[in-house]
């Protein structure tokens, strides 16, 4: 969801309590079966289900803030270096996100890291003050806070995805990193006028996909470094993918 006017907060809060009772059903992190086993998958349903509780945070968050800036104008003069600086941190990590993330070095993340502490930690009482000591308003704590928070869901997500890929996995994950960022602008560009204009990408994804045994990539019956990051790429193209066709179909539909 590119646009916070394209969901309301009760939609997201829905499925965050679907999401609190699947999380419910975990043991210590763990999703295990009656006799108390750990079958294969668990770690990775664990792991989607701790991005999609994350995420349903940002999209709220997200929601507040956008809601709060469209009914009360733009950020006042004093609280807009602040805004700057978590604007343009917020827009770097993004563009992280979609470029070889196995490439970046984890103090490029520390950095962004301090900065945005360092703006946290500056706030009195939960609220930032602006020079004359006057707490900021609603919508704009709401807006900075978003931008914090969004920041930091990509630094987690960057750090998770920035685990080293092996030289023997590096083909697959380039195609997926190139697949990304073909899927993204199409997305951006407007979408697709049919489902068949997604085929040459579906097929893609499914040869890639269908490369895995008992879910890992293998080569020569070794499992090379990087699984997390490869799998996690391959779920985010299949995502946008599956985004793509929904909107294309309602657009049919329609």
């Amino acid at each position: 969801m590119s646009d916070a006017e394209q969901f309301s907060s009760s939609e997201v809060q829905k499925l965050q309590a679907q999401l609190r009772e699947i999380d419910e059903q975990s043991k210590e992190g763990k999703f295990v079966t009656a006799d108390g086993g750990v079958p294969a998958g668990s770690e990775e349903m664990a792991a989607l289900l701790e991005k999609c509780l994350r995420w349903s945070d940002v999209l709220i968050a997200k929601k507040y803030a956008a809601d709060s800036v469209l009914r009360r104008g733009v950020i006042p003069e004093s609280f807009r270096p602040t805004y700057d600086i978590l604007f343009r941190i917020r827009n770097e990590l993004e563009k992280l996100s979609i470029t070889q993330a196995w490439s970046l070095r984890e103090a490029d993340l520390f950095d962004f890291q301090r900065q945005l502490d360092k703006i946290d930690e500056s706030r009195i009482n939960g609220n930032w003050l602006d020079d004359d000591g006057k707490p900021a308003e609603l919508y704009v704590q709401r807006t900075l806070l978003y931008l914090i928070r969004r920041s930091y869901a990509y630094i987690y997500s960057l750090m998770i995805s920035s685990e080293p890929v092996s030289e023997a996995l590096l083909p697959i994950y380039n195609q997926l990193q190139t697949l990304k960022r073909c899927l993204i602008e199409v997305k951006n560009s407007g979408g697709v006028q049919s489902v068949r204009e997604l085929y040459p990408y579906s097929m893609k994804l499914h040869s890639i996909d269908n490369m895995r045994q008992d879910g890992k990539f293998m080569i020569n019956n070794d499992i090379p470094e990087g699984q997390g990051s490869v799998s996690e790429l391959l779920a985010e193209c299949f995502e946008l993918n599956y985004e793509l066709r929904v909107a294309a179909e309602e657009q049919a539909e329609a």
